[in-house]
């Protein structure tokens, strides 16, 4: 489980790496466009939406969000 996995650092791996990425998408979409955070219990969840906050601050992210281009 990923709140466990997030108990002793900041991110899934020591650093953020690929496994941070290939996971933000999932989560993210998981809580926002399927709308299932009642389904896994988001709410009772407290790493999980932190690191998922520090995920999509990142620069990299937000870029990556904005394609395409939000007219």
């Amino acid at each position: 489980m990923i709140e466990t996995r997030l108990s002793s650092r900041d991110w899934i791996m020591d650093e953020y790496s690929i496994a941070d990425i290939s996971m933000l998408g999932s989560v993210r979409n998981l809580v926002g466009f399927y709308g299932a955070g009642d389904l896994v219990d988001y709410g009772s969840l407290k790493r999980v939406p932190a690191w998922l906050e520090r995920g999509l601050a990142r620069p990299a992210v937000q870029r990556g969000l904005e394609i395409p281009k939000k007219v």
